[in-house]
C-alpha cells in the first residue's frame, strides 16, 4: 500500500498531467514560483508546505481536500466534478437562452418533466416501456470485455431490442437513484424503477427504466455490485450507473472491466503511472495497483442505484 506521502505525490502527479502535459514539470514549477528540483521533490514524495499546497489548488482550480486526501470536499468523491459539470450546463443554458429566447418555453418544460420525476412511485404491474428508456443492468461476471462502438447519434447502447417483445416479471421495483457520494443527504435521491424482463429470446434482463437518464447520457447501462469494499459510497447489491461516454476521472470512482480475474470491480481511479493503474478501496483505504494493459475499460461512475428506504 503506498504511504498517504506516496499517495498525495502521486494525485500531484495527475494533476501536474492533466493541467501542464506530460512534459510540464517546469511550465507548472514555474506557475508556482518554484525552482524545479524543489517541486520535482513533492512528485516524489516529499510533502509541500501548506503555502505551496494552497498555490497548487490555485493554479490550477482543483480541490485541495482532494489533493491532500483523496476525497473531494463536502463528503464526495464526486461534488467537486459535479460542480464543474454544473457550471458548464449553466453557461450553455445561458447562451443558448441570449441567442434563441424562444428556447425558453421547452427548457422549461423539460425541468418541470425531472422535477416531476422525483415524486415517489407505488410499484406496480406496468406495460413494458420501449427499448430507448431501458438501461441494461449487467452483474459484475456479466460485464462483456468490449464497449459498444460509437454511433452517428452519439456512444452506442447495449442491444436490448429484443426485450419489446418481452413481458415483465412481476411488478416494477422502487429505487432511488443519486450521484455517489460519501455521505448522502435527505433529499438528494430521487425515485426512480427496476424492471426484470423476460425477453422473447428466452432470456432475462434487469433494466432501469428510466427516460431522463436516458435522455442525458449516451450508452448507458449498469453493474450490480457484490461486496463491500466501496462502502460507504456503494453498498452491496447497489448498482453503479455508467455512461460509455464518461471515461473514468482522478479521484472519482469508476467502473473498470478486466482481462483477468476478477472480470470487474468498482474502485476510485486514482490514475496512471508508467505501466501501472491505481485504483482505491473506500472501506478500508487500501490502494491496488494493476497493470496498465489489464484494463479492457474503464468508465466514471455516474449514479448508485438502491431499493427505496
Amino acid at each position: 500500500m503506498n504511504s498517504p506521502a506516496q499517495a498525495l505525490a502521486h494525485r500531484l502527479k495527475e494533476l501536474r498531467r492533466r493541467h501542464f502535459g506530460a512534459q510540464g514539470k517546469a511550465l507548472f514549477a514555474q506557475r508556482l514560483g518554484l525552482p524545479e528540483d524543489e517541486y520535482a521533490r513533492y512528485e516524489r514524495g516529499v510533502v509541500p508546505p501548506g503555502d505551496v499546497l494552497v498555490r497548487i489548488c490555485e493554479t490550477t482550480g482543483e480541490d485541495l481536500q482532494w489533493l491532500l486526501t483523496g476525497v473531494a470536499s463536502r463528503g464526495t468523491v464526486v461534488i467537486a466534478e459535479a460542480r464543474g459539470r454544473h457550471r458548464t450546463l449553466l453557461t450553455r443554458v445561458a447562451n443558448l437562452l441570449e441567442q434563441k429566447p424562444a428556447a425558453a418555453a421547452p427548457l422549461d418544460a423539460f425541468l418541470d418533466l425531472l422535477d416531476q420525476s422525483g415524486q415517489a412511485r407505488r410499484p406496480r404491474p406496468a406495460a413494458l416501456p420501449g427499448p430507448t428508456s431501458l438501461i441494461r443492468v449487467f452483474e459484475l461476471d456479466e460485464l462483456p470485455p468490449t464497449l459498444p462502438t460509437e454511433g452517428p447519434d452519439g456512444p452506442g447502447r447495449f442491444e436490448l431490442a429484443t426485450v419489446a417483445d418481452g413481458e415483465p416479471l412481476g411488478p416494477a421495483e422502487s429505487m432511488e437513484l443519486v450521484e455517489p457520494a460519501v455521505q448522502y443527504s435527505p433529499g438528494t435521491a430521487r425515485n426512480t424503477t427496476l424492471v426484470t424482463v423476460r425477453a422473447a429470446d428466452g432470456r432475462t434482463y434487469r433494466c432501469l427504466n428510466d427516460p431522463v437518464v436516458t435522455a442525458c447520457f449516451g450508452g448507458v447501462f449498469g453493474a450490480r455490485l457484490t461486496d463491500d469494499t466501496m462502502r460507504p459510497m456503494f453498498d452491496a447489491g447497489d448498482s453503479v450507473i455508467v455512461s460509455v461516454g464518461c471515461v473514468a476521472k482522478v479521484g472519482r470512482p469508476a467502473l473498470c472491466r478486466f482481462a483477468d480475474q476478477p472480470p470487474a470491480r468498482c474502485r476510485i481511479w486514482l490514475g496512471t503511472e508508467g505501466e501501472t493503474v491505481s485504483l482505491g478501496r473506500l472501506a478500508d483505504g487500501a490502494v491496488e495497483q494493476v497493470p496498465r494493459t489489464s484494463v479492457l475499460w474503464s468508465l466514471e461512475a455516474l449514479f448508485r442505484l438502491a431499493p427505496a428506504a
